[in-house]
């Protein structure tokens, strides 16, 4: 969709004490590419895929339309449009960038 998404996505994550310790390419086909997060050094790192499957090509990470986290089928997170001010499609976004951070903690 847009820099913006991850933008959020990444600030979301920071401020709940997720760091992101690498960006791992994708797989040519459905995955633009793969955020893995640590919360410490001793946890177990979990990844999230951007998901980025196209008519024939792989979209970058950029344009992904989505994200999901990997073993987790039902924790996911479509990048709708980002709404202006307090619409309710603003508000929708955040609920589920919400919603989705707080399904990381079930995953450690």
């Amino acid at each position: 969709m847009s820099e913006w998404h991850l933008d959020q996505l990444r600030n979301a994550l920071e401020r709940r004490g997720w760091r992101i310790i690498a960006e791992h390419p994708g797989n040519d086909y459905e995955i633009s590419a793969s955020w893995e997060l640590a919360r410490s050094k001793n946890q177990t790192t979990i990844f999230i895929d951007f998901e980025g499957l196209d008519d024939m090509i792989t979209l970058p990470i950029e344009k992904s339309y989505g994200c999901h986290l990997r073993g987790y089928g039902s924790s996911s997170l479509y990048f709708r449009k980002r709404g202006e001010g307090d619409s309710k499609k603003r508000q929708l976004w955040q609920e589920e960038l919400n919603e989705f951070i707080e399904s990381l903690k079930q995953s450690v």
